[in-house]
């Protein structure tokens, strides 16, 4: 099997999409490429200047004390999978987002892609080699290439992100999505692009940036947020408090004019729960707001507080009811 092979599996591996037989060629390959423990280290040393001497390496004796639990606890060949994942997790916030191949990839000066994912339930955040940093909300996937800081800056991004753009007159950062390309040069906004939703938003804080959609280009000013329908093509754009949108980071949730399927989508992402509707009417019910995110039992609650619905949980699943009339 190639080296490009095994970083698909790799990725399949981390996605929890990889068979019994291709995690057990992912590990006779790990097993005998034992350079692995040493791009940790690497990645540790080259990490950003900010972070001490002293603080990296206890990093390192931290990831080292968890394997040697995980040694105790796991089959040997498994190990070195639980190495991955342990690295990875702790790795993951603070390193350069496509390093995580770089022992087995350097020399493969083709176009390859490094998918970093927040699961439901989680966030992340990652610094990006140009000292580019970006927050990535529950149930996001952003990829970024090798050819990143070259001639471009260039993401792929499906999800909310926030992001915090290093200024660079020579490259310019994109970000693309379904349906629109956001590029900029050094700023701050938020993009909620979910492929499977229909509206995408952008939020800029401050700086400037130009999205473009299939209808043509448009350049957007400070405090202002563009909603895009991917049905019917149409944009419209408003002028808002950002942090409303974008302190999801915060544990606080903003809805605009959201349909109560939208928020259950929204609340599925962020606490890793199912829903489903015991009324499929009240599923177009709309709701503007915002909401402490603490616990999902406070989302609930403001929502059932303003209109006439009800929920009952069991176990991980919601149920949306109508208020029967009293």
């Amino acid at each position: 099997m190639n080296r490009e092979k095994y970083l698909n599996l790799f990725e399949k591996y981390i996605e929890n999409k990889a068979t019994e037989e291709e995690i057990e060629a992912l590990v006779l390959f790990i097993r005998t490429h034992p350079q692995i423990n040493d791009w940790i280290e690497l990645q540790i040393s080259n990490s950003p200047s900010e972070i001490s001497a002293e603080l990296k390496q206890n990093m390192f004796k931290k990831i080292q004390e968890k394997i040697n639990e995980t040694e105790k606890q796991n089959k040997p060949d498994r190990v070195i999978l639980r190495f991955l994942r342990i690295a990875a997790a702790i790795l993951l916030p603070v390193f350069i987002v496509w390093g995580g191949y770089y022992f087995y990839n350097k020399q493969n000066e083709q176009e390859q892609a490094f998918l970093m994912t927040a699961e439901p339930g989680e966030k992340a955040n990652v610094s990006l080699p140009d000292g580019s940093r970006v927050w990535l909300n529950s149930g996001s996937k952003l990829t970024c290439y090798n050819s990143y800081n070259k001639d471009n800056r260039l993401l792929q991004l499906d999800g909310e992100a926030y992001f915090e753009v290093a200024s660079d007159a020579k490259r310019k950062f994109i970000v693309r999505c379904t349906d629109m390309q956001v590029e900029v040069l050094g700023t701050t906004f938020g993009v909620k692009a979910f492929d499977e939703d229909s509206i995408l938003s952008i939020v800029l804080v401050e700086g400037k940036v130009k999205i473009t959609v299939p209808d043509g280009t448009r350049e957007m000013k400070p405090n202002e947020r563009i909603v895009y329908n991917k049905s019917d093509k149409k944009l419209s754009s408003c002028i808002v408090d950002p942090n409303d949108f974008t302190d999801w980071r915060k544990n606080r949730l903003r809805f605009e004019n959201e349909t109560l399927q939208d928020i259950a989508r929204t609340i599925s992402r962020i606490h890793n729960v199912d829903y489903i509707f015991a009324d499929e009417t009240i599923k177009n019910l709309r709701f503007t707001g915002s909401v402490d995110n603490t616990n999902i039992v406070s989302i609930l609650d403001a929502i059932t507080l303003t209109a006439s619905i009800t929920y009952t949980v069991k176990d991980s699943l919601i149920i949306f009811h109508r208020e029967k009339s009293k």
